[in-house]
């Protein structure tokens, strides 16, 4: 097994790498707090929480939606069928739109039509309603929604010990790549950051083109190079140094 020293810049470009999915878990985890928040009061009134009540998630979403900059293109919250009142499934989720307004996303619900939308199924959904930890999903393109390409962030909410659904936000890998490309070019060799599938997130050459599937990355020293697995476990990502020179 490889050793990389605190000191090498790889485990330098590792810790950045870090910091940047942390600052986005916060920010889901916020969204989490406040919708943990929320349905504990409307059950200590006795009753048990509608649609409306989660329309007052909209400031919250907001906050941390606009917050993200560039970053975020979606965030909200998706709700486990037959948790709510008044509806069998509901998502509380905004999208962000030109001139920075945020609008609703309204998929159609009704299993009669073609367009359903089942997100029960969907990886970034069932992942952290199985495993009851957080998930990172993507790059995909978000055909649901904003038809970007885009990592979907999302973490479990618990409330009395009962899963009612997950929070979570999308963002924009464009501009994602770009801040982690940033951390990459600190590096003289090539290097390449993926998912815990093998699909290409960022890399500081052209040779890796993001989305693509390079699962021989995966190996303990891929390709003759050394691979680090990031510390943020929700994740999964691993950074990847190559022996050849960036050039």
């Amino acid at each position: 097994m490889t050793v990389v020293s605190e000191s090498d810049s790889l485990a330098v470009c590792a810790r950045q790498l870090n910091s940047t999915v942390g600052v986005i878990f916060s920010q889901v985890r916020q969204l989490v707090d406040v919708t943990i928040e929320l349905w504990e009061r409307v059950l200590s009134e006795g009753r048990q929480p509608a649609s409306k009540d989660l329309a007052l998630l909209r400031p919250a979403i907001d906050e941390q939606l606009l917050s993200t900059g560039a970053f975020g293109c979606g965030g909200g919250v998706i709700v486990d069928p037959g948790c709510l009142a008044d509806r069998e499934m509901h998502l509380e989720w905004w999208y962000l739109a030109d001139g920075g307004k945020t609008l609703p996303l309204r998929p159609n619900f009704d299993r009669r039509r073609e367009n359903f939308y089942d997100y029960t199924n969907m990886p970034w959904y069932s992942r952290p309603r199985d495993s009851r930890g957080s998930s990172v999903e993507g790059p995909y393109v978000d055909l649901y929604g904003t038809n970007m390409y885009v990592l979907t962030f999302t973490m479990p909410i618990f409330v009395e010990g009962n899963f009612i659904g997950v929070a979570g936000m999308d963002l924009s890998l464009h501009n994602v790549e770009r801040m982690l490309i940033r951390s990459l070019m600190s590096l003289e060799n090539e290097a390449v950051l993926i998912s815990t599938d093998g699909r290409v997130i960022a890399s500081n050459t052209a040779n890796w083109m993001v989305g693509d599937l390079a699962p021989k990355l995966l190996d303990p020293r891929p390709m003759q190079g050394v691979r680090l697995v990031l510390d943020e476990p929700e994740a999964g990502w691993s950074l990847i140094r190559l022996p050849g020179l960036r050039g």
